[in-house]
C-alpha cells in the first residue's frame, strides 16, 4: 500500500500526495478545484448537463455555493415577482430562527416538546384570530382543534376529509347504510370557479364530485342565491374564498350562511361552510369594516390559510382550525407511539421540518395586532396607488386598462391588497395581456397575464371562469406584497406604461419569442 503524505500548503490547507498509481492525480484534481477559485477551476468550463446524474466525485464548498447561486441567479427576482402570495422578505432574526427550526422534526413530539407547545401556542392565536369559540376538551389537549401544515394545500385537503367524513356518518345514520355502503356512494363538495389548486387535489385524490357555481366577471364571487340548485343530500360542504387568486375578491360568507340555515332546516340537511382563507386569512382579520366572515358564523365548519402568504411566514407553512374535535378533526387524527411517546398527528404527511411553525410564531409575536393592521393599510393604499396608475393610461383619449377588483367594480370593496385588470376590449388592440406579461419582464418585473378559462379537473376540458366572459379573454394582476413598497410601485407603473408604449409601437409586428399556451391547455396556478 502506498504511503500517503500529507504536506501543508500556503493557505494553511492540507494536501494529501499520493502514488500516481494509487489515485494521486485524481487527489491533485480535486485539490486544484477546490483551491482555485470557482471561476478559474475546470468545473466553470464544464457545460451543465441535460440529464444530470450523480457526480463520482465530491466538489467544494464554496464550488456548489457558487453553483446553486449561478442557479438562482438566472431566476426572476422574488421581490419583483407580483404573480405570486407568497412572502420573500425576513429579518436576520428570522432567518436565524428558520435554520433553528430546520433542524427539529416537528412530528417527533416526545423528543421536541416545547416546539410543539411552540405549534400549538400559535395555533391558538390564529384560532383566537379568527373567533373560535374555546373548545370543550381545551383542559385535555391545551390547544384548539387543529394542525400546522405544509401550506394551505395540505390544509384543504384535510379540511375536506373532515367534511366528507361528517357527511359520511349523517348520510349512513339517514338511509341505514353501514359504512361498507356509504362508502359506494359519491359525495360532492360547492365551490366557484375561482378556486385554487389544492382543490383540484381532493377532487382527484379524495374522490369527490365539484359542483361549480360560475360566477359573473362583475363580483369574482359564489351567488348564494345559486347554492339552493345545487347542494343536495350528497353534499358534504360549500367552500368559500376568502380571497381569491384571480382577483382578491372575497366569497360573501355572511351571505352563504344564512342560505345554507334556510337550506339545512327546510331539508333535514346539516351541510357546513370550510372557509378558504389561503390568501384573506391573515388579511380580513386586520380590515374593520369587514361582516362577520369567520367562526362567529355558526355553519362556519372550519377555516384554513396559508401563513406563508398574508401571514408572512416562509414558504410551506399552512394551518386548519376546526370548530371542535368531535365529528371534525379527530376523524382525520391517527396516534402514533413508536417515536417513544404517545402523539396525535392531524396531518397527511409526517416528518417535517419546524422551521415555518418557527418564522410564524416569530412573525405573530413581532407584528401584534397593530403589526399586521399597518402592514395590510401599506398594501392597500400601494394597491390603489397601481389602480389609479393604471387608470391614468389611456389611448385615443380611452382608458387602455378595465379595473377588474373588487375595488375597481364590486359594492363590496373591502378585498385583499391585488390589482386586477384587463385591456380595453373595445379598442381592439393588435396585442393582449400575455404580450404585456412579456413586454414588461424586460424591465425586470414579473406580473401574470392569464386566460378567463379554467381546466376542469374530472372532464379535462376548459371552461369559463365567468358566465359572462369569454374563456380567451385574458386579464392579469399584481399582487401587492409587503415587500412592494411606493416606491417600488412608482417604477412598476413606470415599466407598465413603458411596455403599453412598446406595444402601441410595434403593433401586429409584435411577436413575442415565448409562446402563447393554447386554450385548453391544462391550468398552472400561482401559488
Amino acid at each position: 500500500q502506498a504511503l500517503i503524505q500529507f504536506r501543508i500548503c500556503t493557505d494553511g490547507r492540507a494536501f494529501a500526495g499520493a502514488d500516481m498509481a494509487n489515485g494521486g492525480a485524481k487527489k491533485q484534481k480535486l485539490y486544484d478545484e477546490g483551491h482555485l477559485p470557482y471561476y478559474a477551476s475546470a468545473l466553470a468550463r464544464k457545460p451543465r448537463e441535460p440529464d444530470m446524474a450523480l457526480p463520482e466525485d465530491g466538489t467544494s464548498a464554496q464550488h456548489c455555493l457558487r453553483m446553486i447561486e449561478d442557479y438562482h441567479l438566472l431566476d426572476f427576482s422574488e421581490r419583483l415577482n407580483t404573480s405570486s402570495y407568497v412572502n420573500v422578505v425576513f429579518e436576520p432574526e428570522e432567518e436565524q430562527v428558520a435554520l433553528m427550526g430546520l433542524r427539529v422534526n416537528l412530528a417527533d413530539q416526545t423528543v421536541y416538546p416545547e416546539s410543539f407547545k411552540m405549534h400549538n401556542d400559535t395555533l391558538n392565536m390564529i384560532a383566537k384570530l379568527w373567533h373560535c369559540p374555546m373548545p370543550d376538551d381545551f383542559a385535555e389537549y391545551g390547544c384548539y382543534a387543529g394542525a400546522g401544515t405544509v401550506g394551505s394545500t395540505e390544509a384543504c385537503l384535510l379540511a375536506g376529509l373532515a367534511m366528507k367524513f361528517r357527511w359520511r356518518q349523517w348520510y349512513g345514520e339517514k338511509h341505514g347504510l353501514d359504512a361498507d355502503q356509504v362508502r359506494g356512494v359519491y359525495p360532492n363538495l360547492v365551490i366557484s370557479t375561482m378556486f385554487q389548486a389544492a382543490w383540484e387535489k381532493l377532487f382527484k385524490y379524495m374522490d369527490i364530485q365539484p359542483k361549480f357555481v360560475t360566477p359573473s366577471a362583475k363580483t369574482f364571487t359564489i351567488d348564494p342565491a345559486s347554492l339552493k340548485d345545487v347542494v343536495d343530500e350528497k353534499t358534504i360542504g360549500v367552500v368559500c374564498i376568502m380571497g381569491n387568486h384571480y382577483g382578491g375578491q372575497y366569497d360573501p360568507v355572511w351571505e352563504v350562511d344564512k342560505v345554507l340555515d334556510e337550506i339545512n332546516k327546510s331539508k333535514g340537511y346539516q351541510v357546513g361552510i370550510h372557509v378558504d382563507g389561503a390568501s384573506g386569512g391573515f388579511v380580513a382579520p386586520f380590515q374593520p369594516d369587514l361582516p362577520a366572515w369567520d367562526f362567529r358564523l355558526k355553519n362556519v365548519l372550519s377555516i384554513s390559510a396559508s401563513g406563508h402568504k398574508f401571514g408572512n411566514s416562509c414558504c410551506g407553512t399552512g394551518w386548519v382550525i376546526w370548530r371542535q374535535r368531535k365529528g371534525l378533526s379527530d376523524s382525520v387524527a391517527i396516534n402514533v407511539s413508536y417515536l417513544g411517546g404517545s402523539a396525535d398527528s392531524y396531518t397527511l404527511n409526517f416528518s417535517r421540518p419546524a422551521q415555518g411553525v418557527y418564522v410564524q410564531f416569530y412573525k405573530l409575536l413581532r407584528l401584534g395586532k397593530d403589526g399586521y393592521t399597518s402592514q395590510v393599510e401599506n398594501q392597500m393604499a400601494v394597491s390603489q396607488y397601481i389602480r389609479e396608475g393604471l387608470q391614468d393610461i389611456k389611448k385615443d383619449g380611452q382608458h387602455i386598462f378595465v379595473i377588474l377588483d373588487a375595488v375597481g367594480q364590486s359594492e363590496q370593496k373591502i378585498c385583499l391588497p391585488v390589482v386586477t385588470a384587463m385591456l380595453n376590449p373595445k379598442l381592439a388592440l393588435s396585442y393582449d395581456d400575455i404580450d404585456l406579461q412579456h413586454v414588461i419582464a424586460q424591465g425586470h418585473w414579473y406580473v401574470s397575464g392569464y386566460r378567463m378559462s379554467m381546466h376542469h379537473p374530472l372532464t379535462e376540458k376548459s371552461v369559463p371562469l365567468f358566465t359572462d366572459m369569454a374563456a380567451e379573454q385574458a386579464m392579469f394582476r399584481v399582487v401587492v406584497k409587503n415587500n412592494l413598497t411606493m416606491a417600488m410601485a412608482s417604477h412598476l407603473l413606470r415599466e407598465i406604461r413603458n411596455a403599453i408604449e412598446f406595444l402601441n409601437e410595434h403593433g401586429s409586428g409584435f411577436k413575442h419569442k415565448k409562446p402563447k399556451p393554447p386554450l385548453g391547455r391544462k391550468a398552472t396556478f400561482a401559488c
